[in-house]
């Protein structure tokens, strides 16, 4: 009845009139009976001949997009004859927040088709749909809305925004060369390690043809890394580090770091490895190409902030890539935890660790104050965000990572194992001497 209320309205007064001319014989009620089951009848023909009649061809969006972009599609609805439709509502549906693809069209006796222009601005990351477009028209008397759908849908992928950011995290060294420890990388080396198939990116010039050959399938070349500084960036996705005050939340900031900052070293030819645990997880290994780029994008495009693997466990999955010319890049609204210890302890390792600290009591969630005290405490170098702030300024007011902070907790680390050892020397020296006397006693 909400979807049809003056088709049951008149429903209702043909039951009323119909009643009142049988049990009167007054004619004038039959005459509106049968007047009011013609307008039926008639507006039923009208709808159906309006519906059957029209075609409809949209030009979606293909994206990828990057919050803040415009997304638009064009709609060209035709009619092939039939009654004129001079109100026909067309949406092509799509849960892409703050995006309404909704517009009136009309489709006279003498208009053959219409095109309409939609757009609306992408406000969040994501992974969307977009479909199946529907038009809804009726009769002029709206007794018989018919709704008709064109299509099927299509996924339109929503990148976090990309910000112009300092150089703060920089390995120590940018060169390949030699050493034991031996990696994989897309990186021009002296050294061929192996071969593996193909993949969109990887330029022409380093297909090995002899593998080609053999295999009759495309095979480049795959070199030693040696002791190329890397970078990793270490994106937390933990439910419990998540919070939100409407659509500002911990996670879309995290995001938008993480991609800037894959973003600006990737385009410094810095091969740049990739560790989430959300909704889907990832771990691509260091390195530079467009197609390592594209697959890291998408997995923070996609992924959700509802994983379980803790920050310390990442952390403990991550720690045999991270050698002295490494660098590490953390992204994590957490609170303290054991985690503050192993970044120390990595950085006492000589990985430079950068720990990007977003501030999850500006988002009406718990304060992790405690982490920034505790890992200001050990040294690390600490970047807090807030709420609105700029992450370019962020970025650029570091906190602690002067080396006095770890240079403390080794001291404090020495200091605890020598009153250890002291104190269990103590304990041996007072047990030796008791036996000493429990000894003498017996002999007298």
């Amino acid at each position: 009845m909400k979807r049809n209320p003056i088709l049951y309205g008149i429903i209702v007064v043909m039951i009323v009139e119909f009643l009142t001319g049988m049990a009167t014989g007054f004619d004038l009620s039959v005459r509106l009976y049968y007047a009011l089951a013609i307008l039926l009848l008639a507006g039923w023909l009208w709808a159906k001949s309006s519906s059957e009649q029209m075609t409809a061809e949209v030009q979606r969006p293909k994206g990828p997009y990057t919050v803040g972009d415009s997304i638009s599609e064009t709609v060209i609805l035709r009619s092939s004859g039939g009654t004129p439709k001079a109100w026909v509502e067309v949406e092509d549906e799509t849960d892409l927040l703050g995006v309404q693809f909704k517009q009136v069209a009309s489709l006279g006796l003498m208009v053959a088709f219409d095109r309409l222009e939609m757009s609306g601005t992408v406000s969040r990351r994501g992974e969307y749909t977009v479909g199946p477009l529907v038009a809804r028209t009726a009769d002029p008397f709206s007794m018989f809305p018919q709704e008709i759908q064109f299509g099927g849908y299509e996924t339109v992928l929503v990148y976090p925004k990309i910000v112009d950011i300092p150089d703060f995290a920089s390995p120590s060294i940018h060169l390949v060369g030699d050493n034991s420890r031996r990696q994989r990388a897309r990186v021009l080396s002296t050294d061929v390690a192996s071969v593996r198939e193909y993949e969109p990116g990887d330029s022409l010039g380093r297909i090995h043809w002899l593998s080609t050959a053999r295999t009759g399938e495309l095979m480049v070349k795959q070199f030693d890394q040696g002791s190329s500084s890397d970078m990793w960036v270490l994106f937390d996705q933990h439910a419990d580090s998540f919070a939100a005050i409407g659509d500002d939340t911990t996670d879309e900031m995290g995001a938008t770091v993480a991609a800037s900052v894959i973003d600006k070293y990737n385009q410094g030819f810095l091969p740049v490895g990739y560790a989430a645990n959300g909704s889907q997880s990832l771990v691509a290994a260091p390195d530079r190409s467009a197609h390592q780029r594209e697959q890291i994008m998408r997995h923070i495009a996609a992924s959700k902030p509802v994983g379980d693997v803790t920050l310390l466990e990442s952390l403990a999955e991550l720690e045999r890539d991270l050698g002295q010319n490494t660098s590490l890049v953390v992204i994590t609204s957490s609170s303290d935890g054991p985690w503050v210890e192993a970044l120390g302890g990595l950085a006492r390792r000589g990985v430079r660790v950068s720990t990007v600290l977003i501030n999850r009591g500006s988002y009406g969630g718990e304060s992790n104050r405690d982490a920034l005290d505790h890992l200001t405490a050990t040294g690390v170098s600490t970047y807090p965000m807030a709420r609105g702030d700029s992450i370019a300024s962020a970025l650029l007011s570091r906190l602690g990572g002067d080396q006095e902070g770890l240079r403390q907790a080794s001291v404090r680390a020495h200091t605890d194992i020598l009153e250890t050892a002291s104190v269990s020397s103590d304990t041996a020296g007072s047990s030796g001497a008791t036996d000493n006397k429990d000894d003498k006693d017996g002999d007298e």
